[in-house]
């Protein structure tokens, strides 16, 4: 499968929508359609440091995949890191490299960003995503905890 990564404009809102929404069903989520939005538009705020791209087909011009990621600071080094934060491939089009290139993206932002740390977190149970992601990047060894609500 052959396929271009652009970053996000206005014009993409609906598709990323489509594919923000599948991903947020895929890990049985939900976020309420101000906070879709208010993403949307934090993506293209040139004072934020938060980013969207997508993956579109070569051979279908729409969108197969998104991925949203972010810089902040940190405390054991001078340079941000970067969290990737979302990151979705439609079904059909998963294990064709989408996913790979989506990580590589955001890989090659961060490098030019000067801030080439990148993470990102997954659930246990996702092991058809940790195939991937023991190949692109290295397992830390640790669990997530989140104050309970």
């Amino acid at each position: 499968m052959s396929f271009a990564i652009h970053p996000v404009t206005k014009e993409d809102e609906e598709e990323w929508t489509r594919l923000f929404k599948l991903y947020l069903v895929f890990y049985k989520a939900t976020v309420s359609d101000e906070i879709i939005k208010s993403t949307f538009q934090r993506a293209l705020d040139p004072e934020i440091k938060l980013w969207a791209a997508l993956a579109f087909s070569n051979e279908t011009q729409k969108p197969i995949g998104l991925v949203n990621y972010f810089s902040h600071i940190q405390t054991w080094d001078i340079k941000d890191k970067i969290l990737l934060n979302d990151l979705y491939v439609d079904e059909d089009a998963r294990v064709k490299g989408v996913g790979r290139g989506l990580i590589e993206y955001v890989y090659n932002h961060a490098d030019e960003l000067g801030t080439p740390e990148v993470y990102w977190n997954t659930d246990k149970t996702n092991h058809r995503a940790q195939l991937l992601y023991t190949k692109v990047g290295v397992e830390k060894g640790k669990n997530s905890y989140k104050r309970p609500l």
